[in-house]
């Protein structure tokens, strides 16, 4: 780093790029909430006839919801 970069960094460059970064974080994982929910919340509606007719255990349910959130 030159003298010139070290002069005309802001002092709070690194502590801004950190808030950012945590913000960009907390989306994805709101996101990623969001989809484990609605994918839940559908599932869990259904009766256990509908679920055993598309191969679903109604136990399974968390599981499947928690790898549809992981695609997101």
């Amino acid at each position: 780093m030159t003298m010139q970069n070290i002069l005309h960094r802001h002092p709070l460059h690194d502590f801004v790029g950190a808030i950012d970064h945590i913000r960009s974080h907390m989306a994805v994982k709101r996101q990623t909430r969001a989809v484990y929910a609605k994918t839940h919340s559908e599932l869990s509606a259904m009766s256990t006839r509908d679920l055993t007719d598309i191969g679903i255990d109604r136990a399974d349910i968390p599981k499947i919801a928690a790898e549809a959130a992981s695609m997101t």
